[in-house]
């Protein structure tokens, strides 16, 4: 694989195929004055990395300055720009070239470590889910990925944050003083998701689960099952619960007060729970199928 050295000091990476070589091999026994016959044996070259330093106007047309990607067309025989009658044809060798520089994520300081086609690193960088955030506490500047700012709201600013897996159900507590809690999941992806309750008109209180995400403009990417478990009754002793299933919507910004803007569940205050107006979840997030 090979290395670009850009102007901006940054790598980028030149794959280069995949190359069978021969490569002969003896055996002993097999030739006829007692030593060794050679055997012409198929092994795949190994990668060889190299820095190298291009120009970047080279990756961008010289008439439009758009950057070159598949498929990148020419004049047969004539100049390009010409003003005469003429085909165009596709330049496979230069589409080659092109569709192999990668680039690593501008995001790569966040945790991202991807490396990404030159000509598709504008489309990554609106939607890479290691995009920064900035802090929900007023007065602060720090700024940073979706984990980096799970630990930081914890450290800095004691907000409570849970480890959960996909479908598995968790149970919360969340008081009227503590209205938000982070949730990130185990698995590979380590999504942040945030879970609010507050006010939710009169004399009713909302809880809501939101994915924060980059990708927001994306759509839903998880759902949730959500109940509200309430108090026992004083005359039969049941205990009175709400359930609501619906998509986990995601968001480009963590809010820094209760956020409850998108609360598909929505109960009496009277299910709340002791003086602290504590709120009783069950929740389960699942991933979309698509």
């Amino acid at each position: 694989m090979e290395k670009l050295q850009q102007p901006n000091g940054k790598k980028a990476r030149l794959e280069s195929p995949g190359v069978e070589v021969k490569q002969e091999v003896q055996e002993e026994g097999q030739s006829s004055g007692g030593g060794a016959a050679t055997v012409a044996v198929e092994v795949a070259a190994p990668r060889v990395e190299v820095v190298v330093n291009v120009d970047k106007a080279l990756l961008h047309c010289s008439l439009c300055a758009v950057t070159f990607k598949p498929p990148i067309s020419q004049f047969q025989s004539k100049c390009y720009s010409c003003f005469q009658d003429g085909a165009y044809s596709r330049n496979k060798p230069l589409e080659d070239v092109v569709g192999s520089l990668r680039v690593p994520c501008t995001y790569d300081v966040c945790g991202c470590r991807a490396y990404v086609a030159y000509h598709n690193a504008s489309e990554h960088k609106r939607e890479c889910p290691w995009a920064p955030f900035a802090c929900a506490e007023p007065g602060c500047a720090f700024a940073g990925s979706p984990p980096m700012l799970r630990d930081h709201l914890r450290d800095a600013h004691a907000w409570p944050v849970e480890k959960v897996r996909y479908s598995h159900p968790y149970d919360l507590r969340l008081p009227e003083s503590q209205p938000r809690r982070l949730l990130y999941a185990e698995e590979d992806d380590g999504r942040v998701f945030l879970v609010s309750v507050g006010a939710h008109g009169g004399a009713r209180h909302g809880a809501g689960v939101a994915c924060v995400s980059a990708a927001a403009a994306a759509g839903p990417e998880y759902f949730c099952k959500m109940w509200a478990i309430g108090n026992p009754s004083p005359a039969t002793g049941r205990v009175e619960f709400a359930m609501v299933e619906a998509d986990v919507p995601s968001i480009s910004s963590v809010p820094g007060d209760a956020a409850t803007y998108a609360a598909p569940l929505s109960v009496p205050r009277s299910m709340l729970h002791g003086e602290s107006m504590e709120m009783h979840l069950r929740l389960r997030i699942e991933k979309a199928t698509k």
